[in-house]
């Protein structure tokens, strides 16, 4: 059984609990104010926070939109006075969103008890008694991570996943930069939903930033995108001589596309509520 199919399985046996979950988010949500001419856009649907109305002055119908990063579906509103029509519009099309929503892989919260993935495995997240910093046991694939109360515990998974991704690609960039002779002038870790990396050079060094969801997938894969990025310092285009300075420098190149292009919304499940 792969890791992607471990996840499905585990996740199936908690939907009931993540059911429950979404529907007591949903109750937090503040509502919708009454009148129309005060609503503050973006904002989700007071009902299912996996709703998010969205002004578009230029639209010039009411449509959906689903965001599979953020997993979520956009209801694009032509203008405040169409708000009333895009509520209504959005609970006709209720089971249509549920199907398109339903086809993501499975959240994975930050919740104790929960199971994330982590460099290519899945990890159970405990929440110990105490204070100190985060600590990994990879034989057992554990998450250990001390937090004073349920309210903080989200919050310091989310830091030390950053912190783990940081210090791998930035290794990684280094070592890949070193191989083109290049050089490193900074690395960023962000929770980027479009790309997973990118790079731009400054008098001859490379900035590159990165998505911190990397660190969720294989280390062949964080890698890859490391190569790929400082290969951009050579060729700031994805031309065939692109792609050949890539494969000069990694030999996962099509094996990590491949996976990325299979698996990486399951990196953009991590952490997800919903």
């Amino acid at each position: 059984m792969t890791t992607v199919e471990r996840i499905t399985e585990i996740e199936a046996e908690r939907s009931k609990v993540m059911s429950g979950f979404l529907l007591n988010l949903a109750r937090k949500k503040p509502s919708t104010p009454k009148g129309e001419a005060k609503v503050l856009f973006p904002f989700r649907d007071e009902d299912d926070p996996r709703i998010v109305y969205k002004l578009s002055e230029r639209a010039r119908r009411i449509s959906l939109k689903v965001n599979t990063a953020e997993r979520e579906v956009s209801v694009i509103v032509p203008g405040i006075r169409a708000l009333s029509k895009a509520k209504k519009f959005a609970r006709e099309q209720q089971d249509w969103i549920d199907v398109q929503l339903e086809a993501l892989p499975p959240p994975q919260p930050f919740l104790p008890g929960a199971s994330i993935l982590m460099r290519g495995e899945l990890y159970e997240l405990v929440s110990p008694p105490g204070r100190g910093r985060p600590k990994v046991n990879h034989e057992r694939r554990i998450i250990n991570v001390p937090a004073p109360d349920a309210e903080s515990f989200p919050g310091r998974v989310r830091r030390f996943m950053i912190r783990e991704a940081r210090e791998e690609l930035e290794a990684a960039s280094h070592f890949y930069a070193d191989k083109l002779g290049k050089r490193i002038g900074k690395v960023s870790v962000r929770d980027t939903s479009s790309r997973w990396g990118s790079c731009i050079t400054r008098k001859g060094e490379g900035h590159i930033s990165y998505s911190w969801r990397l660190i969720s997938a294989p280390p062949f894969v964080l890698d890859y995108v490391a190569a790929h990025e400082c290969a951009h310092m050579i060729e700031a285009n994805h031309s065939q001589a692109f792609w050949d300075v890539c494969a000069s420098i990694n030999d996962d190149v099509k094996k990590a596309k491949t996976w990325l292009r299979k698996n990486g919304a399951h990196l953009h499940a991590v952490g997800a509520e919903w």
